[in-house]
């Protein structure tokens, strides 16, 4: 991943930077499923085994209920459901799957 913004970082936040197909902010990186996989060069599948393996718990996983209101449907499709991790925890996935 390449940064795309340099602005002052008077609060301690990491730059914003953006791969091709994920982004991170502050030290988080969120991306869809399919494009974790993609940026990784594996499948969907792979991306949630080692996320699995590593003991990794995602600060977002769509998939997941958010224990509030009604229980709905959650997205389960790869290209739909949505994860986020810390750029620490993406450096151990990448690491997994290599």
């Amino acid at each position: 991943m390449q940064g795309t913004a340099t602005p002052n970082r008077a609060q301690g936040v990491s730059p914003h930077a953006s791969g091709d197909t994920l982004e991170s902010w502050g030290g988080i990186v969120s991306a869809h499923l399919e494009d974790f996989a993609e940026e990784l060069g594996c499948t969907p599948e792979d991306v949630l085994g080692a996320v699995d393996s590593a003991g990794i718990d995602p600060l977002v996983d769509t998939a997941e209920s958010k224990g509030r209101g009604k229980d709905r449907d959650r997205p389960e499709d790869p290209a739909l459901r949505s994860l986020a991790i810390t750029t620490d925890e993406l450096d151990t996935l990448t690491n997994l799957i290599d």
